[in-house]
């Protein structure tokens, strides 16, 4: 751990989190993942997880498409409750615990790479993650991924850690990729990487009596720490996050051969979006592929964990945004690291000099536009005062005020975004893009600015033939009683 001390790695670390704290906005995005988890955070601090899974249920289940699990796994929630305990409903303070989980983050792929890299190379590693404008804008949002990310990251720097057939680096590891488990399901993946390689490593050396002693020694620990955390978890939580899977029913095969190609680009969007960028993931593939084999053998870890990982994306039949590879990026930098390190020393000994000089400008080059690129976000973001954007602005808060004030408590509301509204409102509510579920709810919610893919316009809401009275209306939304 003296790595820690490195006071360079200091700077970056702070460094980043000023940058990143700089960029939390007062409001939040319309996706409303985030109010699922602030629902199950309340219902932490009540005491009533129960009728939190009951109601949410009637959202999940009675909406046109299914948006979410009943409950998502509740570590990330129970992370959340003490900040709600103090601060309640605050965007602002609940977005805190993502900039300490990022931190941690840091921290750990510096010690996964000061024994692989040089310290040059592993500062300039962790730069471009402390640095990197998708990661940073990234923690504006109240949601699992950072956590995750962290715990993720923990349990494969365990895994990787030299001499670790020791008791406390088993339990350490069984516990880890627990946490990761119960903040998200996804977390499972980690534990199958760790088993399936094990298990290769008791078939390439079964002749070898002691080996398969200590190999197994670790599996039983490390399963006995995570089943031992999670029969504890399930006896203190409800269930609901199985229901995710419900999604798999949806499986195409058609479309994840299309997803192949779609994920091969998601990666590019670490760098950027601009087409120089694309040329240049492109170019650096090629040396993450090279990489990757030449360190297959004492890395097969990390490769077994992305082949899942992928696997699991494209057979998902719901196409999934930058985030989901957010464990992936690590290994996908790491083993382009590696790939051009490589190439470099199987240069001639004359271009081994130039070779190092043109590594370390292509990266500082890089954190460089990063670093700037995310301080200008930040700036931009302390000008316009953390601005209160999505369903926290003064729009949305008139609507959830009208709904309070003058819908029975048993109201049924439909709305593109049911959790956002029922985290504001305490309603059920669900959302619908069909005339014909409609008569479900007592009210109708409609966004004047959202398209037809997630509910029904208001100028086409007459098509449905119901019987409607407008009862309020603003700039931004319109609300219809359903007379009965």
């Amino acid at each position: 751990m003296s790595g820690l001390r490195n006071p360079v790695l200091v700077i970056i670390v702070v460094a980043s989190i000023v940058i990143g704290s700089s960029q939390l906005t007062r409001g939040h995005e319309w996706g409303d993942d985030f109010a699922a988890y602030i629902m199950q955070a309340k219902s932490i601090f009540n005491g009533d997880m129960q009728n939190f899974v009951e109601h949410n249920g009637i959202t999940i289940h009675q909406s046109s498409a299914q948006i979410g699990p009943v409950a998502y796994p509740w570590v990330y929630p129970l992370i959340l409750t003490p900040i709600y305990a103090a601060k309640g409903i605050s965007p602002l303070a609940l977005k805190l615990p993502g900039l300490f989980f990022f931190a941690g983050f840091l921290i750990c792929i510096y010690l996964w790479t000061k024994t692989r890299f040089t310290q040059t190379e592993s500062l300039l590693f962790v730069s471009l993650f402390a640095f990197n404008p998708l990661l940073l804008n990234f923690l504006d949002q109240i949601l699992s991924d950072i956590p995750f990310l962290f715990f993720s990251i923990l349990a494969l720097l365990l895994m990787m850690k030299e001499k670790s057939h020791s008791r406390l680096n088993a339990t350490l590891l069984g516990a880890a990729i627990a946490f990761a488990f119960f903040i998200r399901t996804t977390g499972i993946l980690l534990l199958a990487s760790f088993l399936a390689v094990e298990y290769f490593k008791v078939w390439n050396k079964r002749a070898t009596r002691e080996l398969d002693i200590k190999t197994l020694q670790d599996v039983v620990i490390v399963c006995v720490s995570f089943g031992g955390m999670w029969v504890a978890y399930s006896l203190i939580f409800p269930g609901g996050s199985e229901s995710y899977f419900d999604q798999l029913e949806g499986f195409s095969f058609h479309a994840a051969l299309g997803s192949i190609g779609a994920y091969f680009e998601l990666f590019g969007l670490f760098f950027g979006t601009s087409t120089i960028w694309k040329y240049l993931y492109s170019i650096l593939f090629i040396f993450f592929l090279i990489g990757a084999w030449m360190h297959r053998k004492e890395e097969t870890i990390l490769i077994v964990f992305f082949l899942l990982w992928m696997l699991l994306l494209i057979i998902w039949p719901i196409r999934q945004g930058p985030r989901f590879i957010f464990p992936l990026l690590p290994v996908f930098i790491y083993f382009t690291f590696q790939g051009m390190r490589s190439v470099i020393s199987r240069l001639p000994m004359n271009y081994h000099q130039p070779g190092q000089w043109i590594f370390y400008g292509v990266w500082v080059s890089i954190i460089g536009i990063f670093l700037f690129n995310s301080s200008i976000d930040a700036y931009t973001n302390l000008q316009n005062d953390r601005s209160i954007n999505g369903p926290f602005d003064m729009y949305s808060m008139e609507v959830y005020q009208f709904i309070k004030e003058e819908t029975p408590a048993d109201s049924v509301i439909i709305f593109f975004k049911p959790r956002a509204l029922r985290l504001m409102t305490d309603r059920d509510t669900i959302m619908s893009t069909e005339c014909e579920r409609m008569p479900l709810g007592n009210y109708i919610v409609l966004s004047r600015k959202v398209d037809e893919n997630q509910q029904i316009p208001p100028e086409q809401i007459n098509e449905c033939n119901l019987p409607l009275d407008e009862v309020f209306r603003n700039r931004r939304f319109v609300i219809y009683k359903i007379l009965k």
